[in-house]
């Protein structure tokens, strides 16, 4: 029986987290516990909706996967994850998206860039670079440079236009 509620996490499910327990994400993530030992819980997560299908491996306290990875209504950024412990993981649905075989990144830390990674311990967010947003500052380059600048832009400017294909 499915449950919304990571297995082992509530006394009255009668289930217990241990390999091969797995569940699943209305977006089509997928999460399959590889391993439980010396209280941690090591896992992967499948994000089908990238092409190719992002894999993530991580580690974490069994109590802490617990508490994160079951359902809370209450919680207003709590996902509702389907959990599964008496039925196979569904390898075909990985396979079938297009998961690529090879190396793997032993974490999610690992895929980030040095400026996403600061970008989150500070907090941050980013957006796509809009050139509308600072063509009024094109100008000014020119007000500051004078004619005898222009010039000069104007000329590396129809250089680069001559290497383009």
């Amino acid at each position: 029986m499915a449950t919304h509620d990571v297995p082992g996490a509530r006394a009255a499910n009668h289930d217990e987290l241990a390999m091969g327990c797995w569940a699943e994400h209305e977006d089509g993530t997928l999460i399959f516990v590889e391993n439980t030992e010396n209280d941690r819980v090591v896992y992967q997560i499948f994000e089908l909706s990238q092409d190719p299908p992002l894999e993530y491996r991580d580690m974490m306290p069994i109590k802490g996967f617990k508490e994160k990875f079951s359902w809370d209504p209450s919680k207003p950024k709590n996902d509702k994850l389907k959990w599964h412990d008496k039925s196979p993981f569904p390898w075909e649905r990985v396979i079938k998206e297009g998961a690529r075989p090879g190396a793997r990144y032993p974490s999610a830390e690992h895929i980030l860039t040095m400026a996403e990674r600061i970008a989150e311990s500070r907090g941050l967010s980013g957006e796509s670079l809009k050139p509308e947003k600072y063509e009024h500052k094109t100008d000014r380059v020119f007000e500051v440079v004078g004619a005898a600048g222009e010039a000069i832009i104007d000329v590396i400017q129809n250089a680069v236009k001559k290497l383009k294909p």
